[in-house]
């Protein structure tokens, strides 16, 4: 039995407590129900009273009036009694007084009729009120023996006795019900109106405790979605509806929370990606006051696009997956790493442990150097570094920390690579002037300020003497500005296609006017990707009526025109078309080889780092030496740069060089300098040991 009951009861919480919706109309409706029966006991006990006041105004009415009748008896009764007792000589006053009471006695026993005696019987004492007036005459002038008109009062006064008697009781019982009624109708107002109340309360506790908490509760869930909160988990509800509305939500938030995860996770490495290094660094740098210092590092690989050209790109995405972990390994869960680039990296590191940035940032990179075994191959990488230290707790914006960040790398990768470099002011004031010289480059061309000026490189042997077009630049506020500078600039302002063109006009121009010379041009890796830059450069040629072989077009290893399809077929056709094709700076990179044997190319420049040793370094000697001697097998003239001392002009011309240019032999000079500075060179073409005097000092002598 009790399980049935119990049974019974779950079925009932569930069916009925588990639904707001039930719960709330099943409240209402008792609250309906009692409200009704309260309402319906009120009016039934409304009309039972009214009728019960009814009768107890007529049972007080009926008191009243059968005492008067009493009294009245009372007072006939002493009237006759003086009538008989005495011999009144004013018999007639007496018959009138006696004539008087017995009128008005009628009178009250017409009252009581009207008060609805007849609800008892009383016809028996009604009987003795019966003809009064026989009455009156018979106590009046009685007959001789005869006691009938006493009789007759006596048997008054007993009526009149017992129906004052029984109205007395009637009223008494009337007013008992009356008094009964209205206790019993208090008492059903009080229990119905309790049970509402208990009903009402029940329903406010109900919605108190258990219907508001939970759609707080459900309020506060949709709320910490809105914000964008997912790591929580929605409650399951014990009211259907409320249940019924958190598991899709629940869903949602499982679904937004994945969403999240591939929006803030770089899916190639599974580490943070920029976004959320920018929100987690950012929280972790309000939270770390007082913990030491924080810092920012920015690191990528170096020449990694060399990695994915020689290995393939699927190789080259499983070296950036195993670095990220290798990063994370070394600098423990502590440190956040995040992968911002294609090969780039962001780091947020706190030293409280004395540690340096700079400590931590080389050990990296030394960690780095290790090869990275995987897919049967070796792969041995650097990177490039830049950091910036930070006070813990700062307000400082991490976007803009890692701009600073990004600075340093790219002063890393400027310096050559293979190094960390903190950030300094100086930075940030160089990458400000560099973005001046991008805004003032375009305005520098049609006002002057750019002028070309000519380096002369000289033949070791008869061959014919050339200059190297160079671009200067005199800014108006800035004074003269390196090409270092605003080349870099030109090519990140996407000026340089429009600077290359002026210079190479220029320079042709002048040109024209220099019978027996060449002249070398320095090429940008933009000008090589320039839709019509071979129809351009040929149209120039001819305009100013000059033969493609006077012109030497200089490319850097830097454009790795061995890995671009499009550069190389310009360098084809450029020199199919009669130009000579130079490789500048050769033996500055590891790439400079891979270009030899991808590129017949007609000049090697050595760079200045080859030349300035020689002489004083046996292995400088040794590596000049072997650049020279592999330039001559593959029959290309060779060009020594730097020649700064008069040593190096026969170290280089007994080498092999085929050419020589450098400062010591004369520095770059305006264009009507030119034809000077080569007339004052005839002399020491005659001498093989080297010119005796400064050929540009002669020349403006």
């Amino acid at each position: 039995m009790f399980r049935k009951v119990t049974a019974v009861l779950a079925r009932l919480r569930e069916g009925v407590l588990g639904s707001l919706e039930r719960r709330l109309l099943g409240a209402l409706i008792l609250i309906i129900i009692s409200t009704v029966a309260l309402q319906v006991v009120s009016q039934s006990r409304a009309l039972a009273l009214r009728s019960e006041s009814e009768d107890l105004g007529t049972s007080i009415s009926m008191a009243e009036h059968s005492g008067q009748l009493l009294k009245l008896v009372v007072r006939f009764r002493l009237l006759s009694h003086k009538a008989a007792g005495t011999a009144d000589p004013d018999a007639a006053a007496t018959s009138d007084e006696l004539t008087d009471a017995a009128m008005e006695i009628g009178q009250a026993v017409n009252n009581l009729r009207l008060d609805g005696a007849q609800a008892f019987d009383w016809s028996s004492e009604r009987a003795a009120f019966e003809d009064l007036d026989r009455v009156v005459a018979a106590v009046m002038a009685p007959a001789p023996g005869s006691n009938a008109g006493e009789d007759r009062v006596d048997a008054m006064l007993a009526a009149a006795a017992i129906l004052a008697e029984e109205s007395q009781l009637r009223r008494d019982k009337a007013y008992a019900q009356l008094e009964r009624s209205t206790h019993d109708w208090h008492s059903q107002v009080i229990v119905i109106g309790t049970i509402i109340l208990l009903v009402a309360l029940g329903v406010l506790v109900d919605v108190m405790r258990n219907i508001l908490p939970a759609l707080r509760r459900m309020h506060g869930a949709l709320h910490r979605l809105a914000e964008g909160e997912l790591e929580f988990g929605i409650e399951k509800f014990k009211l259907r509806e409320l249940n019924a509305l958190s598991i899709p939500l629940e869903t949602f938030r499982r679904n937004a929370l994945q969403v999240r995860n591939l929006a803030f996770t770089d899916p190639a490495t599974g580490l943070p990606n920029r976004r959320a290094f920018i929100e987690r660094s950012t929280r972790r740098l309000r939270k770390t006051a007082g913990e030491g210092s924080a810092f920012v590092v920015a690191f990528d690989i170096d020449r990694f696009k060399f990695v994915n050209d020689d290995y393939g790109h699927a190789a080259g995405d499983t070296l950036v997956r195993l670095m990220g972990e290798r990063v994370l390994r070394f600098l423990g869960e502590d440190a956040l790493i995040a992968r911002v680039g294609g090969d780039e990296f962001a780091i947020f590191c706190t030293t409280a442990d004395g540690t340096t940035p700079t400590t931590l940032c080389s050990a990296l990179a030394a960690h780095m150097r290790k090869p990275f075994e995987f897919d049967g191959y070796s792969i041995a990488v650097t990177i490039s570094a830049g950091f910036i230290e930070v006070a813990a707790g700062s307000s400082d914006d991490i976007n803009l920390l890692l701009n600073r960040a990004d600075l340093a790398l790219y002063a890393s990768k400027r310096e050559g690579r293979n190094r960390v470099t903190p950030f300094t002011d100086d930075l940030e004031d160089e990458r400000d002037l560099a973005r001046a010289l991008e805004r003032d480059l375009a305005e520098a061309l049609t006002t002057g300020e750019l002028r070309v000026v000519y380096q002369p490189i000289y033949s070791a042997s008869d061959g014919a003497d050339e200059v190297e077009a160079l671009v200067r630049w005199r800014h108006r506020l800035l004074g003269d500005i390196s090409p270092a500078r605003f080349i870099p600039a030109a090519e990140r302002s996407g000026l340089m296609p429009q600077l290359g063109a002026w210079i190479i006009e220029r320079a042709l121009s002048d040109l024209s006017g220099w019978n027996g010379l060449a002249m070398s041009l320095n090429l940008s890796p933009l000008q090589l990707q320039q839709d019509g830059f071979v129809s351009f450069l040929l149209e120039c040629c001819r305009k100013n009526q000059i033969q493609p072989e006077r012109v030497y077009l200089e490319v850097t290893e830097t454009i790795s025109i061995e890995r671009n399809t499009r550069a190389l077929l310009t360098l084809e056709l450029l020199r199919s078309a009669g130009f000579r094709i130079a490789l500048d700076d050769f033996g500055t990179g590891y790439s400079s080889l891979c270009m030899m044997k991808t590129f017949d190319f007609d000049r090697l420049k050595l760079d200045r780092s080859l030349v300035e040793d020689v002489g004083t370094n046996a292995t400088s000697m040794a590596v000049f030496h072997a650049a020279v001697n592999m330039a001559r097998q593959i029959g290309a003239e060779v060009v020594a740069e730097g020649v700064s001392e008069e040593h190096l002009v026969a170290t280089a011309s007994e080498a092999g060089c085929t050419h020589l240019q450098g400062f010591h032999l004369s520095a770059p000079v305006e264009a009507n300098m030119v034809e000077r500075v080569f007339a004052a060179t005839a002399d020491w073409k005659a001498d093989a040991r080297g010119p005796a005097t400064d050929p540009l000092r002669c020349a403006a002598a």
